[in-house]
């Protein structure tokens, strides 16, 4: 803090830190999100065709038969082992966890909103210290995201393309 700050200046540049960790935060976790939503699906999908149309071939027996069985039996193990280790668990855990930031980004627009040179500076920081805290928890409880999808999501802030 340097010599010109205010308390409330301190506490309005502390409610836009948490606003904007919330923010780039938020973002990101959208972005692991869709992805992983994406890559979940796709890892089910295309091993599930393949293993369909392997198993037709092998019904009208064109070509080696060997070959698109064990080309088969293979994509087919892909895709279970894809739909079973839950993929979509991930995108849902990295939703849940952007929700949570956009939630809090929520309550730190408002506090900053309604906030004037005149208000209770104990009650303020008291507010500010809780949002502090629940941004604490949020990040010790959700799941680590890749850094790929924090610069997708700077991009995307810096573009306008997220508020």
């Amino acid at each position: 803090m340097s010599t010109s700050d205010t308390p409330f200046e301190s506490i309005k540049a502390e409610l836009a830190r948490i606003r904007s960790n919330c923010l780039y935060t938020a973002q990101g976790y959208f972005e692991a999100a869709k992805s992983a939503e994406k890559w979940g699906r796709l890892m089910v999908f295309i091993p599930a065709c393949v293993t369909a149309i392997c198993s037709l071939l092998v019904a009208v027996k064109v070509g080696p038969e060997i070959f698109f069985s064990g080309l088969g039996a293979v994509s087919g193990a892909i895709a279970a082992t894809a739909a079973f280790l839950g993929s979509p668990k991930t995108a849902a855990d990295h939703l849940a966890s952007a929700r949570a930031y956009t939630a809090l980004k929520h309550r730190a627009d408002i506090e900053i909103s309604l906030m004037t040179e005149a208000s209770d500076l104990a009650v303020l920081e008291v507010r500010t210290r809780e949002l502090g805290a629940d941004y604490v928890h949020i990040t010790s409880t959700d799941t680590p995201m890749a850094n790929k999808f924090y610069e997708r999501a700077q991009e995307r802030i810096q573009q306008g393309g997220a508020a």
